[in-house]
């Protein structure tokens, strides 16, 4: 049985960052056109050779192979594998479609945020014919070593899938405790010749990761904690500084690491850190965080192992707002640690979000206003948009059944769009679009900002190279939807 893990190519963008277990939650040049690795994806194959398994992976996203061109790729494979999430879901799904037509008796499988938490629209779709729940890896390895010894695989927990009798779901399958069991992602899998862009990472080729699963946090609006639960599971720190050796060995020489949230257990990550300095391991490295996790110790010992930029969700400059989320956080703290971040030369990243729930024009412009002042390096600015498998999408759905799976919010109008923004803000949907364009204009049409960036950020011509690619990309996005 040969089976092909694909990183399938849509039509709705060029760029599109797929690399973490749920699916894709960004794309275009609102992004300044990032790419990632689908790490993810690479860590199944990995694992599936390692259990002695006929694996491919296939990135056809960054190839920029459409579903159509497929057919000779896929005449010799039996079962293909994807993710997928609530944005891409209908266009994954009938790419699936596609290659069935292409090869009979294909078998496909999806896993990802979508999959989890809406297994029975999944299923009706004739494009697939398996789901996995959850944490996927182990899953997917059980699944595929039954159906390589043609063993029957209804029982397996942490499935759905159909027969004559229609659609089943089965029990939730054990979180996978020990995750230092996983394989690091073969980074020989990358297709030759393809340079994955990210307007944050300063040295390439980088390598996206993640060293745990779950957060902490118990924001409404997110699905991580549901996906992937409040109590945070930890890759060791002696797995964590092997994976990193790995990559340098492999000519990686920057990492992002994609974990929810990184800065949480701080032994672990001092013990990361400091093996990265005493070893003089030549890596740098990007991570998210908290603001009201991060410590100034932490901080310190980052910047000293290569750390530059850390991403923080910020999503709101109104305390109400965020209290009403359950973010967590103080307007102080984040002012506090950001301006921490510059004296200690780290570079920041604010995710923030407008249309959150009892937002009205003046808490946006609110919100606008402290991304100002809060003066990352970089922000990006988006819809807040109700998704399956968080308490805000239930409490829409309860509210309007027509939202459905929420798959209408797809990448053709991901985060400039509102989904049911009207009924938990005072805003309407055209203005809430327009407050985004307004927003990337005041933070990034600032002469200030931008001699302020190339004094800090460039120190050779790929540095140039990288922000003049960021700088045409988000222009190019501000300037298209304002004419």
């Amino acid at each position: 049985m040969r089976v092909l893990v694909l990183n399938p190519m849509t039509q709705q963008s060029k760029n599109i960052i797929r690399d973490v277990v749920y699916g894709c939650w960004c794309n275009g040049k609102r992004i300044a056109g990032a790419s990632t690795p689908p790490f993810i994806l690479m860590t199944i194959t990995s694992l599936l050779r390692r259990e002695g398994i006929n694996a491919d992976f296939l990135d056809a996203q960054a190839q920029q192979i459409p579903s159509d061109k497929m057919s000779l790729r896929i005449k010799d494979y039996h079962v293909v594998i994807m993710s997928s999430s609530t944005m891409t879901f209908q266009e994954d799904a009938n790419y699936l479609l596609g290659l069935k037509r292409c090869r009979a008796g294909l078998t496909t499988v999806l896993f990802g945020s979508h999959p989890t938490f809406m297994p029975r629209y999944c299923l009706a779709h004739s494009g697939v014919d398996i789901i996995i729940k959850h944490d996927p890896e182990w899953i997917i390895k059980e699944l595929m070593l039954l159906m390589a010894q043609g063993k029957d695989y209804s029982g397996l927990k942490g499935i759905g899938y159909k027969n004559d009798s229609g659609v089943l779901i089965n029990a939730d399958h054990e979180d996978a405790d020990d995750l230092d069991q996983l394989p690091f992602p073969d980074v020989d899998l990358l297709p030759k010749g393809i340079e994955y862009f990210n307007p944050i990472v300063k040295r390439t080729p980088y390598m996206t990761t993640s060293t745990s699963r779950g957060c902490p946090a118990k924001c409404t609006f997110c699905t991580a904690p549901t996906f992937h639960g409040t109590s945070v599971r930890f890759q060791s720190a002696q797995r964590v500084i092997k994976e990193i050796e790995y990559y340098v060995n492999k000519g990686i020489k920057e990492i992002y690491f994609r974990d929810d949230t990184f800065f949480i257990n701080k032994k672990r990550d001092l013990t990361i850190f400091n093996h990265i300095i005493t070893h003089k391991i030549d890596v740098s490295w990007i991570a998210n965080a908290r603001v009201d996790m991060l410590d100034e110790d932490t901080l310190k010992h980052a910047q000293l192992a290569g750390c530059h930029t850390i991403k923080f969700g910020i999503e709101s400059g109104r305390q109400e707002i965020l209290d009403g989320m359950k973010k967590g956080y103080r307007l102080q703290e984040a002012k506090d640690i950001f301006d921490l971040a510059r004296r200690y030369n780290v570079k920041t990243h604010a995710h923030i979000m407008l249309g959150n729930p009892g937002d009205t024009k003046e808490t946006v412009e609110e919100t606008i206003r402290f991304a100002l002042r809060l003066d990352p390096s970089t922000a990006t600015f988006g819809i807040c948009t109700p998704y399956p498998g968080t308490p805000l999408f239930e409490m829409v759905r309860e509210k309007y059944p027509q939202i459905g799976d929420g798959s209408s919010s797809d990448l053709s109008h991901l985060h400039v769009s509102g989904l049911f923004n009207e009924h938990f803000t005072s805003l309407k949907k055209e203005e809430l679009r327009r407050m985004v364009f307004y927003a990337y204009w005041k933070f990034y049409v600032r002469p200030a900002y931008w001699i302020k960036s190339l004094k800090t950020q460039v120190t050779g011509l790929n540095d140039i190279k990288r922000l003049s690619i960021a700088a045409a990309n988000i222009f190019n996005f501000i300037a298209s939807k304002e004419n």
